[in-house]
């Protein structure tokens, strides 16, 4: 997941919710394993500034804010905290921070489908689709003090989405997770051997890397794909969930269309989700551990 050549950052979206203090969260478990730094990132935007406005202060707040939250999480964990703050629109400026400091993971906090602040429902799908490396999404559940121990994988038909498969095992040698292979079912033969493909060529890097591994396949009485991946992920007590991310279903075959995403994001059982973008015809390589 992360290049290990250098000390990456990881971006932690902070608006000063309690959203925002989850993915930190979240940000810090994973940090303490891959000894990487994590950035708190909050961009000033115009509902930034009207809260200021009502209570009177200045942008000087916020970098306060922002110092006092760093601070406190590298002396709590010792983990290199810093922090940024720049004004602009989170669906453009979260994107092209990432770009700018080559980050190599963002996490932030959802604040559900009918939430007020400005990261919400389908909303955080801008966000993500804005980011070339994988997002951790989270909601108000904090990581278990072990990490992600279990990992879902659903595998389906598509070509594109391959190198989540990557970033899934990069996390799970973190952790020493188990990760559940959740297999799509279709009736179409073509379709059907796609499927077997992708399950074989995950299974294979799985076993080349030693992670302990189990596989699950859609029951087809039982609803859509994506509801069956909750359910499953929730009665296995998983910890993350990734997914590829779906935004143009003309060009990007994956299971994910629009609702079904935002569905997995703001699953019932809050588990995590990690999201990555598809990237036609990639090459899979899995980062050691140091």
């Amino acid at each position: 997941m992360l290049n290990k050549e250098k000390k990456d950052l990881i971006i932690s979206l902070c608006d000063f919710t309690p959203e925002a203090e989850v993915a930190l969260n979240h940000a810090t478990k994973i940090a303490e394993q891959s000894h990487d730094e994590i950035r708190l990132l909050h961009i000033i935007n115009n509902e930034t500034k009207t809260k200021l406005k009502k209570s009177n202060e200045t942008e000087e707040v916020v970098y306060q804010k922002l110092k006092e939250i760093s601070e406190r999480n590298y002396q709590d964990h010792k983990v290199l905290t810093s922090y940024h703050a720049e004004e602009g629109s989170i669906f453009t400026s979260v994107g092209e921070y990432v770009k700018e400091t080559e980050a190599g993971l963002v996490v932030f906090g959802t604040h559900g489908v009918r939430g007020m602040q400005h990261i919400v429902g389908a909303n955080s799908l801008k966000v993500i689709l804005s980011c070339p490396v994988p997002v951790i999404v989270v909601q108000k559940k904090k990581a278990d003090y072990h990490g992600y121990k279990k990992i879902v994988l659903p595998i389906d038909h598509s070509k594109f989405g391959k190198n989540k498969i990557g970033h899934a095992i990069s996390m799970a040698k973190y952790f020493k997770s188990e990760v559940v292979i959740f297999e799509s079912l279709e009736k179409d033969p073509h379709l059907t051997n796609l499927i077997k493909n992708n399950v074989t060529y995950a299974e294979n890097l799985l076993k080349a890397e030693k992670i302990n591994h189990t596989h699950h396949t859609e029951d087809p009485t039982k609803g859509n794909f994506a509801k069956q991946i909750i359910k499953h992920s929730a009665e296995v007590d998983a910890d993350l969930i990734v997914i590829t991310s779906q935004h143009d279903t003309d060009t990007i075959g994956d299971f994910f269309f629009g609702n079904h995403e935002v569905d997995i994001i703001n699953n019932d059982a809050q588990i995590a989700v990690m999201c990555v973008n598809p990237v036609q015809n990639a090459n899979v390589s899995i980062v050691g551990v140091n």
